[in-house]
């Protein structure tokens, strides 16, 4: 296949950039409140609806005039979202910048090279997904090298590779329980961050467990029978292959640094219920956490000033695609429209009790999420659509987070137009078909057990 064919394939499954998807879609609100019914619902003090209280509208159209003159609103209304955002951004680049968790990482594969398929894989697996949980960024998929090294010694295959280091990673940062994408979810939603800290971090244990044991049955069922691997071949040791680390000391620093990230997490997590502690005190403990690392690592003060602000202005993009995306919600409201969207879909799903109304959410944010993989753009476009659906039909605004967390997580490992799937895919050299036959069914057992625990904590009203 010529140069020229490869660049018009490619060009011919471009996605649409998620500002064009915005875009589109405040149109198409535009045009909803000019042929959808208008109404209403009483809300409390809260701001909550308040279920048995709508009523029909005269209809009250946005044009898309009227939308575009919302965009400064909108970011406006995302002030504490986009800070959020910005502080995260900028306090996690500064203590991965330190090096910290990769040395960690090295020294854990280090440490488990020489050990069997059965201890090291499954190790592996658990380092990355708490990478994924407490630091995760799309930066992690580099590791899928390290994988390729490690698969060669083991005779393992490309796939397992991607599982270890990919999967592992992605698994751990969609059942987080503290990265900065749920607190965004939470905020959105209109729940205290870091709130119901304990059952995330159950379902952080079951999920990683299982992708432990998934990964693990595959590669000893290769490394038996080489012909059983989905790639067709196993990887074979290269001759004279160095090892992949040179750690010959425990990194002291590292784990400091780790322990002082997690720690501060709890603490805050601990000042909300206890104390009422409010966003402002998450960000100044972020930024603490950042100077805490840097100093550790004895990193100049100017060198930090420049990776905090590297690390804010990569989340610059997606603050205003958030800002912007909080005009769909304005469109639909000013349109009397956003109601009659609760009403009907309330009407469908609520009828079947919390359990269902709950997992519903899950399903709907799963399909979604084949198509617009970005989970902060997404969560700024579905959150405020889902969160009166949720009031409607008797679901706590914790239960909408959770259920938007698992929902939004769950198909990244399998959506084509993911581009961190893509890139990792790339360099595993995994062909993209062979891969969902391995991913598939696993997410698929962790939609199961996604799908029983909204249920059961929608029937039971958890609140965090």
């Amino acid at each position: 296949m010529s140069t020229t064919t490869t660049k018009k394939k490619a060009k011919e499954f471009q996605v649409p950039h998620i500002l064009l998807i915005i875009l589109f879609l405040i149109l198409f609100a535009c045009l909803l409140t000019y042929v959808a019914p208008a109404g209403t619902y009483q809300v409390d003090e809260n701001g909550r609806v308040l279920a048995g209280t709508f009523e029909y509208l005269p209809n009250t159209p946005v044009s898309p005039w009227a939308a575009l003159l919302m965009i400064q609103d909108g970011i406006i209304n995302a002030g504490s979202v986009i800070a959020m955002m910005l502080v995260a951004g900028g306090a996690i680049a500064t203590v991965i910048s330190t090096g910290a968790f990769e040395e960690i990482l090295n020294f854990g594969v280090y440490k488990l090279e020489d050990k069997s398929v059965t201890v090291l894989v499954p190790s592996i697996v658990v380092m990355m997904s708490l990478l994924g949980a407490f630091a995760g960024g799309d930066s992690m998929i580099a590791f899928v090298t390290v994988g390729i090294v490690i698969c060669r010694r083991l005779r393992l295959d490309r796939i397992t590779a991607m599982a270890m280091f990919y999967l592992g990673y992605l698994i751990g940062q969609g059942a987080s329980f503290t990265s900065n994408m749920v607190m965004i979810f939470q905020t959105t939603a209109g729940v205290a961050p870091l709130s119901g800290m304990g059952v995330r971090m159950v379902i952080w244990v079951i999920f990683t467990t299982v992708n432990a044991i998934y990964c693990t049955r595959y590669a000893l069922r290769i490394s038996r029978d080489p012909s059983k691997s989905l790639c067709g071949e196993i990887l074979e040791p290269e001759e004279g292959m160095p090892h992949q680390t040179e750690v010959t000391s425990f990194p002291v620093r590292a784990v400091i640094v780790a322990v002082v990230m997690i720690l501060a997490y709890v603490l805050y997590a601990f000042g909300n219920q206890t104390y009422g502690w409010g966003q402002q005190y998450l960000l100044s403990i972020m930024l603490l956490n950042a100077i805490f690392s840097a100093v550790v690592y004895r990193i100049p003060a100017n060198k930090v000033s420049k990776t905090f602000m590297q690390g804010a202005q990569s989340m610059g993009g997606i603050c205003l695609v958030m800002g912007c995306a909080r005009v769909i919600g304005f469109v639909l409201t000013d349109g009397n429209v956003i109601h009659t969207i609760a009403y009907g879909a309330s009407n469908i799903i609520g009828n079947f009790g919390l359990a269902a109304a709950g997992v519903g959410i899950f399903v709907f944010t799963t399909l979604i999420n084949f198509a617009i993989p970005s989970g902060l753009s997404k969560a700024a476009i579905i959150i405020p659509v889902l969160t009166p659906i949720g009031d409607v039909c008797g679901l706590t605004r914790q239960i909408v987070a959770f259920a938007y967390q698992m929902g939004d997580s769950l198909t990244n490992t399998l959506t084509p137009v993911s581009g961190p799937l893509t890139g990792a895919l790339g360099l595993a050299g995994v062909d993209y078909t062979k891969w969902v036959r391995y991913s598939a069914p696993l997410m698929g057992i962790l939609a199961v057990i996604a799908g029983i625990f909204i249920a059961v904590l929608s029937a039971m009203g958890w609140v965090g």
